[in-house]
């Protein structure tokens, strides 16, 4: 019997050696992966493969401008079928209110910025003045520091309504795939580990309050998996709130994933020396992009206090969530 690879697999292989070897954008040049994103809506195989990226890109802690051009895309019959335009992720700021972020490399022919309740800006990348974020985990970030309410519009608001919409949904199942493979990063570590690690004349992993750690992470990362890929065959036909549903729970279970390794790891997963501090920064910070996973969670909360129950899709969504 002659054993063939899934091909989902062996995309996620193929793009985690791609990032080993080169950086982020150029990967996304070596894989084709444009050409995917061209077939996304009625392709689920491009589909996936889209989103495969991400996961590997979280494995890998690289960075590229993958989530700014997939979220442009639904803009794309609009703006030109040009993939350098990006589009920018959106962060509440608890002290500087709505903030535009720039995740990766920016596109050479415009950035388009999303103001609700006023429309869609296409800007050129010149005119814009971007200040660098620096984190540990290697993902380049930067914060738009450019006055945005007198930015010209280049898409009102009655247009902007459904096409935003894509664009966060695919944005928060392209940052679920992203936590997940940020979190089996820093799971892989916390197993190794437990291998090596002895205490009392045997690997710490034959401990069980150790491999009751390990267990329940595994558990959270199987429900990212299976939720995550459950709603990418569902796109863009997704269930009410899926994508809201999906980034709440790829976020919780991220972290806990993290908290878990790192009581595995001990004082060691503290230190800068071990590579634990990557992930788990990867982790927190994709939490943070287009919803945390609290205010996400208290706003499906409120949703489905509101329709009194009535959303049966909601309901079934909702369920995933709690059971995990």
């Amino acid at each position: 019997m002659t054993l063939v690879e899934d091909p989902d697999s062996l995309f996620l292989r193929s793009a985690q050696n791609a990032l080993r070897s080169t950086d982020g954008d150029e990967a996304l040049r070596a894989l084709g992966w444009r050409d995917l994103l061209g077939s996304l809506e009625e392709d689920p195989d491009a589909r996936l493969g889209v989103l495969a990226y991400f996961q590997a890109q979280g494995r890998e802690l690289g960075s590229s401008g993958a989530l700014g051009e997939l979220m442009a895309h639904p803009y794309a019959g609009l703006f030109g079928e040009d993939r350098a335009v990006t589009a920018t992720v959106g962060r509440r700021s608890a002290r500087r209110g709505n903030r535009a972020i720039v995740v990766g490399t920016p596109g050479s022919n415009g950035i388009l910025i999303d103001r609700p309740g006023h429309g869609i800006s296409l800007v050129s990348l010149d005119t814009l003045e971007l200040r660098p974020i620096g984190f540990s985990d290697g993902l380049a970030l930067h914060e738009i520091e450019s006055d945005l309410t007198d930015l010209p519009i280049s898409l009102g608001e009655a247009q902007a309504v459904a096409l935003r919409e894509r664009s966060v949904q695919l944005g928060r199942l392209a940052i679920a795939y992203e936590i997940l493979g940020a979190a089996e990063t820093a799971l892989a570590g916390a197993v190794q580990h437990a291998r090596d690690r002895t205490q009392f004349g045997q690997p710490i992993g034959h401990f069980q309050a150790v491999r009751h750690l390990l267990a329940s992470a595994r558990v959270d990362a199987a429900a990212i998996e299976a939720l995550a890929h459950l709603s990418a065959g569902q796109y863009p036909a997704l269930p009410p709130m899926r994508d809201a549903i999906l980034k709440a729970l790829a976020g919780r279970n991220g972290r806990r994933i993290c908290e878990r390794s790192l009581q595995v790891l001990g004082a060691m997963g503290f230190t800068a020396e071990h590579e634990h501090h990557r992930s788990h920064s990867r982790v927190l910070v994709l939490d943070a992009l287009l919803g945390t996973s609290s205010s996400l969670a208290h706003h499906i909360a409120v949703t489905l206090r509101e329709s009194a129950g009535v959303v049966p899709d909601l309901n079934l969504s909702v369920a995933a969530l709690r059971a995990n």
